[in-house]
C-alpha cells in the first residue's frame, strides 16, 4: 500500500490562548490534490502555514516523506525546502523585476537549469511579456501569478495554495487553471489548496477536507460532498439547495435532482406551478411555485404550466 507523502496527526494550534486548529488529522498521497474547504475564519490558512512549517503548534505532529516537519519555534529559518506556500501576501521582492524574482529562487542551480526553469515558469503563469517589469508595478493578479511562479521554480514536491485565484480575472484563471493542472499532473507534484468556494473545491480536489471552527469535520471524495452532503451547511457550499415539505417531511434537493412523474406512480411527489422558464444555453432554469414559495430547478426542456415532480433528495 502506498505510503502518504504528508501526514498531519492530532494537530493543535493556538494564538493568545485561543485555539485556532483543533485535533486536525489528514493525509495525502504523492500526486494527489487535496482541497481544504471552509468559511472565512475556519482556520484554513493557519493550517496551511503549519503544514509548511511556518506556524508553531502546541501539540501534534506533521510528517513529510516520513520525516517530522520541524516546528517553526525550533528552526532558525522556518519552513521546509520541499514544501512551498503560495499565500495572499505574495512575499515578492517589490523592487526586483519579474525575471529576477523567479531567478532568486534558482541561484544554487546551473545557468542552463536557471534558463530553462525561468522560461517554463514565465510561460506557465503567462508572465513572459512582463518579465522586465518590477514587481511593485504589477497588478494584484499578476503579483499572484508571480508568487506562483516563484514557488514552483525549484520544483517543490508539495505545493500549498492559499486562495490562489482570488485576484485573477475569469479569462486568466481559466488559462492558468488549465496549465497549472497539467504541470502538477506531469510533474507528479502534490497539492493542497484552501478555499471557501465549493465549485473551486470540486474543480480541483481529488479529496476535500471540510473544516469548521478549526476542526476537520469530514474528508471524502469530491463528488460525494456534492451528491451526499452530511449536513445542510455543508451542502450549501456546493450550490443551490431547494427545500420542500412533502407528506409533512422536509425534503432537500439540488436544482438538477428531480423527475417529472405521473400522479399515481410515485410517492413523495408534489404538484407545482411553473412561474417562469429561462433558456440558459443547453438547459432551462425554471422557477416553480409551491405553497406560495418559489424554488429553482433545471431541465433540458421547457416545462408545461403545471406538473407533478418527485425530488431526488440527498
Amino acid at each position: 500500500m502506498e505510503e502518504p507523502i504528508l501526514q498531519v496527526v492530532d494537530l493543535n494550534l493556538a494564538y493568545d490562548d485561543k485555539r485556532i486548529i483543533r485535533n486536525c488529522s489528514l493525509e495525502i498521497k504523492e500526486g494527489e490534490n487535496l482541497v481544504i474547504l471552509g468559511a472565512s475564519g475556519a482556520g484554513k490558512s493557519t493550517l496551511l502555514k503549519a503544514i509548511a512549517g511556518l506556524s508553531p503548534h502546541q501539540s501534534g505532529e506533521i510528517y513529510f516523506q516520513g520525516e517530522q516537519v520541524v516546528d517553526a519555534f525550533d528552526k532558525l529559518i522556518p519552513g521546509h525546502d520541499k514544501i512551498k506556500l503560495i499565500n495572499q501576501d505574495f512575499g515578492l521582492d517589490e523592487y526586483h523585476t519579474v525575471e529576477e524574482n523567479i531567478r532568486l529562487r534558482l541561484l544554487q542551480y546551473t545557468k542552463e537549469y536557471q534558463r530553462q526553469r525561468l522560461a517554463k515558469m514565465l510561460r506557465l503563469t503567462g508572465l513572459t511579456s512582463f518579465k522586465e517589469q518590477r514587481a511593485k508595478d504589477l497588478s494584484g493578479g499578476q503579483k499572484q501569478r508571480l508568487s506562483m511562479a516563484r514557488a514552483l521554480a525549484d520544483e517543490p514536491e508539495l505545493i500549498l495554495l492559499d486562495e490562489p485565484f482570488n485576484q485573477v480575472d475569469f479569462k486568466t484563471k481559466t488559462r492558468l487553471t488549465k496549465h497549472l493542472r497539467s504541470y502538477l499532473k506531469n510533474s507528479k507534484t502534490t497539492m493542497i489548496m484552501v478555499t471557501h468556494n465549493g465549485q473551486e473545491a470540486l474543480e480541483w480536489g481529488d479529496k476535500i477536507a471540510f473544516i469548521k471552527n478549526g476542526k476537520i469535520k469530514r474528508i471524502d471524495a469530491a463528488e460525494n460532498f456534492y451528491a451526499k452532503p452530511s449536513s445542510l451547511e455543508e451542502a450549501l457550499f456546493f450550490g443551490t439547495v431547494n427545500k420542500m415539505t412533502i407528506e409533512n417531511k422536509p425534503v432537500y434537493f439540488r436544482p438538477g435532482d428531480w423527475k417529472a412523474v405521473k400522479t399515481k406512480k410515485y410517492s413523495l411527489k408534489v404538484k407545482v406551478e411553473v412561474h417562469s422558464s429561462q433558456a440558459l444555453g443547453w438547459f432551462y432554469s425554471h422557477l416553480l411555485k409551491i405553497d406560495g414559495n418559489k424554488i429553482e430547478v433545471y431541465g433540458e426542456k421547457k416545462l408545461p404550466v403545471s406538473i407533478y415532480i418527485r425530488p431526488l433528495s440527498f
